[in-house]
């Protein structure tokens, strides 16, 4: 992928010689040396790059977001392997969420940043509201020798602080997800932010509206390489009633990440989310991972606890 440092690097290797070679084959001599030296190196460079590039048939990668209603007739196409010590061996479940509202599928690389973000002071969220999440340093907690991760990824948190680039206080002020709650709601909360990245997504469909419902897209549309969709999931409440849910997503198809606000259809709107979501920030760290999914292609997305 093509990145800052990537161009870094390449202007860093370009010499003045193959500059002045450059500019007297664009013609641009004249020009360069009225607007001053910097300004022809800077635009000679770019020249350079993108014949560079252009000449090798680079492209950057882009990611996509892709949606589909789930319907009964659909193929057993989902799966999920738990694991099991005894004599069995373990379990293999062959699913198809047909009862299910919506699957989002997206075509991340396997590899990629570890993503976070913050809200800004402004942010329209109601000061009444409760609120707790996950930061990276709880992430990175998860890495230390004798937790969860597989061995060969386990390190300290002073080692994953470093991987990312971040100071203590950094990873503990930058957030993967956050759930807000209100007095008014005791089952489910009031919103929920949480930011994928391409690691969490690659492989997997995120289900909404289980274990039954149905989905309306309000918005969908693309603005340069951001990917905006608006769905409202209707699920049935045990009490007769429908329960609504609003998504907002905005998924970024260069870097590979998805901001998801959700939010109960009782306290919000999706003007509120939008608002919301133009007041989160998100942080991209050099932590730099990947995630195992081959035991399981799918995630419940959902506005809930736990």
């Amino acid at each position: 992928m093509v990145d800052a440092l990537f161009l870094l690097r390449a202007m860093d290797g370009i010499g003045d010689r193959e500059l002045l070679l450059t500019r007297d084959f664009l013609e641009l001599g004249e020009q360069s040396r009225r607007k001053g030296r910097k300004l022809w190196r800077t635009v000679l460079i770019a020249a350079i790059l993108a014949l560079l590039l252009a000449a090798c048939g680079y492209a950057v990668y882009r990611a996509t977001m892709s949606h589909r209603e789930l319907h009964r007739s659909d193929e057993n196409s989902y799966y999920l392997d738990i694991e099991n010590n005894g004599p069995e061996g373990g379990v293999h479940l062959e699913l198809n969420h047909g009862t299910c509202a919506m699957a989002l599928h997206f075509d991340t690389e396997e590899t990629g940043c570890l993503y976070g973000f913050r809200i800004t002071e402004d942010a329209p969220i109601d000061p009444a509201w409760s609120s707790g999440g996950t930061t990276l340093k709880t992430l990175f907690r998860t890495y230390e020798p004798g937790g969860p991760r597989p061995a060969e990824q386990q390190r300290s948190l002073e080692q994953c602080l470093q991987d990312a680039g971040m100071t203590e206080a950094e990873a503990e002020n930058c957030y993967c997800s956050m759930t807000f709650s209100d007095e008014a709601l005791f089952e489910r909360p009031a919103m929920r932010i949480e930011v994928l990245d391409g690691p969490r997504l690659h492989g997997i469909d995120l289900i909404l509206g289980w274990p039954e419902g149905e989905a309306t897209v309000v918005r969908e549309e693309t603005q340069g390489e951001l990917q905006i969709l608006e769905v409202l999931i209707e699920t049935p409440r045990k009490d007769g009633g429908t329960e609504k849910t609003l998504f907002f997503f905005r998924f970024d198809t260069r870097r590979q990440v998805l901001l998801s606000v959700a939010g109960a259809g009782e306290l919000l709107d999706f003007p509120a989310l939008e608002a919301i979501a133009a007041c989160i920030e998100l942080y991209e760290t050099d932590f730099v991972y990947s995630l195992d999914h081959s035991g399981q292609n799918f995630s419940v997305h959902g506005l809930a606890y736990g």
